[in-house]
């Protein structure tokens, strides 16, 4: 009976992100909300196939405080890394992900880092342009790093891939606070 309890309870939390993360976040105000919280409900939406898929995922969440954003375009843009993630690792006979979370000053360090062996340089090159895959036909829309991009650049930060490993890391800055138009921090709700 607890099996079923435990079952059905993931099940509604699944659910409550879906729906929450169906929406389109766009016009959103910006809010103060726990990143860590952000994070694991994102990580319920696909935990079960890096499950299925015998894919640990490792979090080393340091950065314990909010973040002023819009929830839902940032656990898009974490969705997104983590599928291209899952795609580029399931066939490696070493998988693995890894989330981390830091803080740098005034700003949040999201890192994503997989097994996987680097991305070449002139895929990093084209691989933010709109369009751009390397996935094979029918799998990939070349829209997500693109668009995750964007998400990324409207609240002030930086998507980028850190070379300096030896396996694929990208990395998410963002400011803790946003700022208004004359500069000064937003109060968040």
């Amino acid at each position: 009976m607890s099996r079923l309890n435990g079952t059905v309870e993931r099940i509604s939390k699944i659910i409550k992100n879906l729906r929450h993360f169906a929406r389109d976040g766009e016009k959103d105000p910006m809010t103060s909300v726990p990143l860590n919280r952000i994070i694991e409900d994102t990580l319920s939406l696909c935990a079960e196939r890096f499950k299925n898929a015998e894919i640990p995922v490792d979090l080393n969440l340091s950065y314990t405080g909010n973040i002023e954003c819009r929830e839902i375009q940032i656990s898009q843009v974490i969705l997104n890394l983590l599928g291209n993630a899952f795609d580029a690792i399931e066939n490696l006979p070493e998988k693995w992900v890894k989330i981390e979370t830091s803080c740098s000053g005034n700003d949040i360090i999201l890192r994503i880092t997989d097994s996987g062996h680097g991305i070449p340089m002139a895929v990093q090159n084209k691989m933010l342009n709109p369009f751009f895959t390397t996935k094979e036909v029918g799998k990939g829309t070349g829209l997500g790093l693109s668009i995750s991009k964007g998400i990324i650049e409207s609240h002030a930060g930086r998507l980028s891939v850190d070379n300096a490993v030896s396996n694929t890391a990208f990395v998410i800055q963002l400011p803790v606070r946003q700022r208004d138009s004359q500069g000064l921090g937003h109060t968040a709700a």
